[in-house]
């Protein structure tokens, strides 16, 4: 008897656990309930209008020698001082993630206000219910498959102004910087995120920022308040930025179910940062006193006072520095109203490496000057040497924008090239069996290459360029290649003149106008390119007679889960071809200067022998690349969680002269530098393998 009472007790407390267990809240559950309705409140609110006023402090805790040879992009103030700033900013923003600033006063040295604009503003201006965040730099919670990168952990309830609003825990299943980890507070029943309170990092920083949205009537989903923390510790010097935010609406447009839907709209520069050159600094104290929503703090009080009093009493910083900093880090400065950016003569990152041209080590500088009417002059020089080859690379681009609301511009480089070798030796690759071709049986007469072009280039209507130029290339006999004698001789010298015009065309292309400029932003569907080239005999010395024609076809899509895929198709062809040329293509050539992480893939193999290049008068090729953050390496717990993304690579050409080439490649990189594995294969069985590597911390 007294067993079977013990029996029902058992029963009825573990019956009552479980029920206590089913009151409990599920936090996948909960987060299903909001995934439910992400779309409806992401779309809620429609458009807004807001001034928000921000202040933020800057404390250094640590510091050696290096800061003073901080980059800008550090946010790293040369005296290594703490200091404050407060600004005024005007946000517009539109549905469904779409974010304008203009900075209308700030308080503060140059520094911290290029902080506010090109840091914080990306962290403030945030969508909770979009997918991304931060200009699509990270992946948040707020999708169904997300649930494969996060996992979530129910906290607690509490009651906060009549609601009940439960604590729900993020954790990412793997480490990387395109997640974040933290909390959302949600509301019961309307399932409408009230406060968040999440952590990541981005490139050198970590970064939390807690934000609280409204709850009723008229900022119903709006933020109303942030805190935004940047935390930098970086070989030996340590810094932590925080900045308050609050906001005052002055005009919300939510959802109206009477409103008829807009049309297509390509213009989308209502929707983009505006960039100014100068910010409108305000140091007049009874303006601020007016703007603080809240009080500054005894200590804000005494950093304000530091920022004046050294304003006033602090001279430019020494020459010498400068220069120090000049040779050793990427700088950008103007002088005579003209805008500079040198990447450092003794800068380490401007190193780049691969299997076939070894160790390449490059400069770049950047000039430019805009006029008031929105007409500018750029000048972009660069200069590559390749130390396995012992050659210096070069190039001279240089354009002036005449009608910058239409791309109207002039373009001139002069440049040297690969070496190449003329049509004489096609003919005779051509009778050699694809397998059988060995390019050091040839005994190929070199030459070396330059070339320079001029350009103009008009939009015709929105998404169709056309463009025509002059081409003239020279081809110098390499000395150690032939004889004394063979180099007096005319037929070994050649010139080549040859007129372009070409098209450009991408279908309802979407654009803003930055400034007066035209800035082409994404389409739907591929972009079209068609060249012609006509090499012209008797012109300035030329002795080549030709006819180039070249197809282009390419396209990136976005996935989901901020994934993509590139692809680019392209052919050309040399046709009534009367006299000795060179098949020198646009779309199918070796770039000697290490190409940037955010260029798309297309018109270069990796690990295809050089003379491939100038061996065929026809060519056909395919480059597909896929990008994604996490499918490869979320199968490894122990990837270091700085790799931001990976990519695949594939590649295909057709020449007839050489059997069917594939290179398959992957890749994996972040802000600071990149490295990829190369194979080749020829009829499907591996030829070669290699490896490339180069940083991305450029200007």
């Amino acid at each position: 008897m007294i067993k079977k009472i013990w029996i029902w007790f058992l029963l009825v407390c573990f019956a009552g656990n479980a029920a206590a267990q089913d009151k409990h809240p599920d936090a996948d559950s909960i987060m299903l309930e909001v995934l439910k309705y992400r779309d409806w409140y992401g779309d809620y609110i429609r458009e807004y209008n807001a001034l928000v006023y921000i202040k933020g402090n800057t404390q250094v805790k640590k510091k050696n020698i290096l800061s003073k040879y901080a980059p800008n992009y550090l946010y790293w103030d040369q005296k290594g001082d703490d200091s404050f700033i407060e600004s005024m900013v005007k946000v517009h923003y539109a549905s469904p993630n779409y974010f304008t600033q203009e900075i209308m006063a700030l308080n503060g040295d140059h520094l911290r206000a290029e902080d506010v604009q090109d840091r914080l503003m990306r962290f403030l201006n945030v969508n909770i219910y979009n997918s991304t965040m931060f200009n699509d730099q990270i992946l948040m919670p707020e999708h169904k498959k997300v649930f494969k990168y996060y996992r979530f952990k129910y906290i607690a309830s509490q009651d906060t102004l009549g609601q009940i609003i439960h604590q729900i825990q993020i954790i990412p299943k793997i480490k990387s910087q395109k997640l974040i980890s933290g909390y959302f507070y949600i509301v019961d029943g309307s399932w409408t995120i009230y406060r968040f309170d999440i952590r990541g990092k981005w490139e050198f920083f970590k970064f939390r920022v807690e934000t609280e949205l409204g709850l009723y009537q008229k900022e119903f989903l709006l933020p109303h308040r942030s805190t935004i923390t940047f935390h930098l510790n970086l070989l030996g010097n340590e810094m932590v930025n925080t900045y308050f935010s609050q906001f005052e609406y002055q005009s919300v447009n939510s959802y109206d179910k009477h409103q008829k839907p807009a049309g297509t709209n390509y213009d989308l520069s209502h929707y983009f940062s505006i960039e100014t050159d100068s910010v409108p600094v305000v140091a007049d104290t009874l303006f601020w006193e007016k703007q603080r929503p809240v009080p500054l703090s005894p200590h804000e009080d005494r950093l304000l006072d530091n920022n004046l009093n050294e304003s006033q009493t602090t001279g430019s910083p020494k020459q010498s520095w400068y220069i120090a900093k000049g040779l050793t880090v990427p700088t950008n400065f103007e002088h005579n109203q003209m805008q500079y950016n040198y990447s450092g003569l003794l800068n380490p990152l401007k190193l780049a490496y691969s299997d076939w041209d070894g160790v390449v080590y490059w400069q770049q500088i950047s000039m430019k000057k805009t006029f008031g009417d929105g007409k500018m002059l750029r000048f972009n020089p660069a200069a590559g040497f390749l130390f396995q080859e012992k050659k210096l690379y070069f190039s001279t681009p240089a354009t002036w924008v005449f009608a910058p609301a239409k791309f109207g511009e002039f373009f001139w480089t002069f440049e040297n090239r690969n070496q190449a070798y003329n049509s004489t030796t096609i003919q005779e690759i051509k009778q050699f069996l694809p397998d059988s071709i060995n390019f050091n049986d040839l005994q190929l007469k070199y030459y070396q290459h330059y070339h320079t072009y001029m350009e103009a280039k008009y939009e015709i209507s929105n998404g169709f360029l056309v463009y025509g130029g002059l081409y003239y290339d020279w081809y110098i006999p390499v000395l150690d290649k032939l004889s004394k004698d063979a180099t007096q001789l005319v037929e070994d010298r050649y010139r080549s003149f040859a007129p372009v015009i070409g098209l450009r065309w991408t279908p309802r292309q979407y654009y803003r106008f930055n400034g007066k400029q035209k800035e082409y932003l994404f389409s739907h569907y591929p972009t079209f390119m068609v060249e012609y080239a006509r090499g012209i005999s008797g012109v300035l010395k030329s002795n080549s007679y030709y006819e180039r024609v070249e197809m282009n076809i390419q396209q990136k899509i976005p996935l989901n889960l901020l994934k993509s895929l590139h692809y680019t198709l392209a052919a050309g062809w040399f046709t009534n071809t009367e006299s000795v040329y060179f098949a020198d293509f646009k779309h199918f050539q070796r770039k000697n200067i290490p190409q940037s992480w955010s260029d798309p893939s297309g018109g270069t193999f990796y690990l295809l022998n050089s003379n491939w290049y100038n061996a065929t008068d026809y060519y056909a090729q395919a480059h597909f690349m896929y990008e994604s953050p996490f499918d490869l390496l979320r199968l490894f717990s122990k990837i270091p969680a700085d790799i931001v993304s990976s990519r695949f690579y594939a590649g295909y050409l057709y020449m007839p002269v050489l059997p069917p080439y594939v290179e398959l490649g992957y890749g994996v990189g972040n802000f600071v530098g990149n490295a990829n594995v190369f194979v080749s294969f020829k009829r499907g069985k591996p030829e070669a393998i290699g490896l490339k590597f180069a940083f991305e911390l450029n200007l």
